[in-house]
């Protein structure tokens, strides 16, 4: 069907692998605004042909210049050692495919080596970005102790306790997911990388996003994130949260801490949070959200994360992905 696109698409399209051709199509359907609707049909049915989907579709004439832009997007993104996930993608972390309360993304983008995601279990550190010095104090301890207890750590890799706690993950040799609430093709990615980029080339963090490649950063993706931190954890630490709603110059505000623990109770996940004084670490505690944390997890007994690792996980499985500099800086 290559034949009946635009000359200028074709040449953009034949540059790319055959799979990397059908890529382009997942980009569309995840991300172009114009076709919620139809998104929310292709959720329904999944068809694998996502191609075929598109082009049988009355929009097709109004979707099909975008396929130029998008297939530039992805050649660049590829083209720095980027890996692009699809639903049926075999390296599509599965703890997150089947978990239907987290709304699987479409389509994930990776920096960094995927096999992070099998290769032991995972506990999410979420907390203030305007943490009190007792949380800063303590963050590291608890990321020591799971890191000596063989887990990796995933944050949302915001300022304040999410960034503290993937750094010390790093620091005492452990390793570290990152999920960004931006492209990582924007500048803002592009920084981390820059900064984060021999922990990223040592196949000790990986950095994912849901979001276009290009996508600058919201408040809603940052919300939108949580439930990938949470599906891709085994249990989440809440070490300091504000209330869950609060009222800041006359406009209702959501923390995003709070959310991150709502959202994995509702899937199933073990929350815990730290009793200290912040008001939402006490809501949550007192509804019930999160048990306390004590060091441990809930029915474990010292070096028992042997029982939450994924049997058939092989971390040769998937090769190591370099990253090419220099990146797109402003």
């Amino acid at each position: 069907m290559l034949s009946a696109l635009p000359a200028r698409a074709i040449e953009v399209m034949y540059n790319l692998e055959p799979n990397e051709r059908e890529w382009v199509y997942w980009m569309l359907i995840a991300h172009e605004p114009s076709i919620g609707t139809l998104r929310r049909e292709f959720r329904q049915h999944l068809p694998r042909d996502v191609g075929e989907f598109l082009r049988g579709l009355p929009e097709w004439e109004q979707l099909e210049p975008l396929l130029t832009r998008e297939a530039l997007v992805l050649s660049q993104f590829l083209q720095q050692g980027g890996q692009f996930l699809t639903l049926y993608h075999e390296d599509y972390p599965e703890r997150l495919r089947s978990t239907p309360t987290a709304s699987p993304p479409l389509v994930l983008y990776a920096l960094g080596s995927l096999s992070l995601l099998t290769a032991q279990p995972l506990v999410a550190i979420a907390g203030s970005r305007n943490a009190s010095e007792r949380a800063q104090e303590i963050t590291p301890t608890i990321v020591q102790q799971l890191v000596e207890q063989g887990y990796g750590i995933i944050t949302g890799f915001a300022q304040g306790i999410d960034l503290l706690a993937g750094r010390a993950a790093l620091d005492y040799g452990g390793v570290a997911v990152g999920v960004l609430p931006y492209g990582l093709l924007n500048r803002l990615a592009q920084r981390q990388v820059r900064e984060w980029y021999q922990p990223l080339n040592e196949d000790r963090l990986l950095f994912l996003s849901e979001t276009h490649p290009q996508a600058s950063w919201k408040a809603s993706f940052a919300m939108m994130r949580n439930r990938i931190v949470a599906g891709l954890a085994e249990f989440v630490v809440i070490v300091e949260s504000g209330p869950r709603e609060s009222n800041k110059n006359g406009k209702q505000v959501f923390s995003g801490t709070y959310q991150c623990a709502e959202v994995a109770h509702k899937m199933g996940r073990p929350v815990y949070a730290l009793n200290l004084p912040a008001e939402g670490n006490q809501q949550l505690l007192s509804l019930g959200i999160a048990h306390e944390w004590t060091g441990m997890p809930l029915g474990s007994e010292g070096d028992s994360t042997a029982e939450c690792q994924t049997q058939d996980s092989d971390e040769d499985s998937v090769p190591p992905h370099q990253l090419s500099l220099p990146l797109n800086l402003p």
